[in-house]
């Protein structure tokens, strides 16, 4: 039979997520047609497509002369009461009087102010449909007026309204050749609207909250709620504080030549100057995903490739990029991100470098992988989709829209991969690598139990075999718990263990709480490694995920002895013995290689018989120098009173 109407393409190209809809309906125990709103329908082209699919539709528009042709003409449909048309001056009246809906139809119609209450009437799950004229279509066709050029949409505009609670399912913005018979410029989404609040962020929004403020002043607060180390997180904070940009990035890479990159960076490492030079970055690659294959330049060619492209711009990467990724590793001895850098450790007490990744538009960079460390992710220009998936059958879990602006913490251990949106200009975002566990329980425990079984001598230095041994008791202890479990959290007074440049610095009683709190999670591990079922928390890993597990568990089975021995032991030898545990993880975790973090004076030692390494860090809080540090410049300090 042939059709009453003709969709846009755009609507049409939709047809198969509307169809969904109305079989998962059919299929409920409701006998309800799922409903749908058209705004501004006009004569009812598309209304009549929703209710040829078994819709429930509601046809809103302000031109009575329109909506008085749909009426006459599916007249029955208005008496069976599938079709209810409204004659509405939106902008003006309550469209919360029209109800919820399952699909909102926008086409050809643009309203800022309206749109928030639109998104609004969407039920959870609910599909938004929109498309309308965007920037540049003036030199197809002339605005009417002014309030006509006004409403035309910038670049990802709808990205923008969407980022709260949508998850993005197709997107479109540009120049549109022979579209209804003429070129034209529309920006066009389909989105579904997440069940739960704020950006499909699993968690509440104190923890969103919480990860602005990290940014935007520096406070510790996200290390105290309970999404950290657990839950990923997005938020828009008022500001990224970080004035770096595609160009900046660019710049950098003028000149590029691996081998002296590398060479300067190890220089910076092992220099004795207190205040060595400060290298931009430690190499850069290529990637480029092709279907389902990976491909990648060595450094030789990578040299090569931007010598001959000379990539200043982003308009640049559009044209000579040849649609690879670049991924600029260490990039925290740059200039405009040193203070970043220094902030973050200040907030965190972790150890952390900085990535950044330059994609052009609609390509993915990296394959799905996994990070053995916490990632703040900061969206500096473009847009960007982030697919997480599930842990363990690597189905989709979330996907994740990220604009100009954007910042999202992913915890360690979620699969992921970001792929940059369809647009006018490439993506670039920074991925900031916290590394939470080296200094949670399992890390600490595992010094403890080292710790108490060998001696580490009396020189400066750790000797390399308790090294190997502390590592590797640590991660078998990690094994023990999944990402969330507390296992692999960090100890509630990290913080303040990691400001403090001796345990003299920590107050009494504070002390006390820490130890406390380690000998009974000394006890708490020994149970656990005398639990007979942890193999039966790993059903739905992988195989090969599976086995590595429990080769690592097996590896400490009579650990729970030297444990509970140590819980045991008398007050000051337990505080002398936990406070060491600590400093030895920090002392190991924050070396030169991550250019942050303080270390002890030379001489100075937990107890009389375990004296640490030398320090490079001469000042205590509130303002810690770091002397060493490429990225110090002169009189630069850390000031810890934020």
């Amino acid at each position: 039979m042939a059709r009453r109407y003709f969709a846009s393409p755009w609507v049409e190209a939709q047809r198969a997520r509307l169809q969904r809809l109305v079989d998962c309906a059919a299929s409920s125990a409701s006998s309800e047609p799922p409903r749908a709103l058209d705004v501004g329908c006009g004569r009812g082209r598309h209304s009549l497509m929703l209710l040829e699919m078994g819709f429930q539709v509601t046809a809103v528009d302000l031109d009575g002369e329109a909506l008085d042709t749909l009426r006459q003409r599916e007249r029955g449909a208005v008496e069976k009461g599938t079709l209810k048309i409204r004659s509405m001056d939106l902008e003006a009246e309550d469209v919360g009087a029209l109800g919820h809906f399952d699909v909102l139809l926008v086409v050809n119609y643009a309203s800022r102010s309206l749109l928030p209450k639109l998104l609004q009437l969407l039920k959870p799950k609910g599909l938004l449909i929109f498309e309308s004229w965007a920037q540049g279509n003036e030199h197809f066709a002339t605005p009417k007026d002014a309030e006509a050029q006004r409403r035309l949409l910038r670049a990802n505009e709808l990205l923008e309204a969407t980022s709260d609670c949508f998850t993005v399912l197709a997107y479109s913005h540009g120049l549109q050749e022979d579209y209804e018979g003429r070129d034209c410029v529309k920006q066009m989404i389909c989105a579904e609207k997440r069940p739960c609040p704020g950006r499909a962020s699993p968690v509440s929004e104190a923890s969103r909250w919480c990860l602005g403020r990290l940014l935007e002043v520096t406070d510790a607060s996200f290390l105290q709620d309970s999404a950290f180390g657990r839950d990923w997180v997005w938020h828009r904070p008022q500001s990224l504080g970080v004035a770096f940009g595609i160009e900046d990035l660019l710049q950098l890479l003028d000149g590029y030549d691996p081998e002296a990159a590398q060479k300067e960076y190890l220089a910076a490492l092992t220099s004795a100057s207190p205040r060595g030079a400060r290298p931009a970055l430690w190499d850069v690659s290529m990637v480029r995903r092709r279907e389902s294959t990976t491909e990648t330049l060595k450094p030789q060619e990578v040299r090569d490739f931007l010598r001959a492209a000379q990539l200043k711009t982003s308009a640049d990467v559009l044209q000579r990029g040849e649609g690879w990724t670049l991924v600029v590793s260490q990039l925290q001895g740059a200039p405009a991100l040193c203070d970043l850098h220094q902030r973050l450790f200040a907030a965190t007490g972790l150890s952390s470098g900085i990535n950044a990744y330059l994609t052009p538009p609609d390509a993915i960079g990296k394959p799905p992988h996994v990070d053995d460390h916490d990632v703040l992710v900061l969206q500096l220009a473009g847009s960007k989709t982030w697919t997480l998936l599930d842990d363990a059958r690597q189905t989709i879990r979330e996907q994740v829209p990220l604009t100009k602006g954007d910042v999202m913490y992913l915890p360690q251990g979620i699969p992921h991969h970001a792929a940059a949106m369809a647009s006018h200009e490439a993506s670039l975002h920074l991925a900031v690598a916290l590394h939470r566990r080296p200094m949670s329980y399992s890390s600490v425990l595992g010094a403890l139990v080292t710790l108490r079984l060998m001696d580490p001598g009396d020189g400066d230095l750790l000797p390399a075999a308790l090294v190997e041994e502390m590592e590797g008791r640590s991660q078998s202890f990690a094994a023990f718990g999944a990402r969330e479990h507390w296992i692999n959290q960090l100890l509630p007074m990290h913080l303040a263990l990691v400001r403090a440049l001796s345990p003299e610095d920590l107050d009494v009683g504070l002390r006390r709480e820490f130890c406390a709190v380690l000998r009974q999670r000394s006890r708490d591990l020994a149970e656990l490694l005398r639990s007979p079922d942890m193999e039966d928390a790993d059903l739905g890993m992988p195989v090969g995920a599976r086995r590595q597990r429990a080769l690592l568990r097996a590896s400490v089975r009579g650990s729970e002895r030297d444990l509970e021995e140590a819980a045991q032991l008398p007050e000051e030898d337990f505080e002398a013995l936990a406070c060491a545990a600590f400093w030895v993880r920090r002392e190991y975790v924050m070396d030169p290689r991550g250019w942050c973090g303080p270390v002890h004076r030379r001489g100075a030692t937990l107890s009389s018989e375990r004296p640490l390494r030398p320090v490079q860090c001469l000042a205590k809080p509130p303002a810690l120098a770091l002397e060493r540090s490429p990225l110090a410049g002169e009189g630069c300090r850390l000031d810890w009173s934020t």
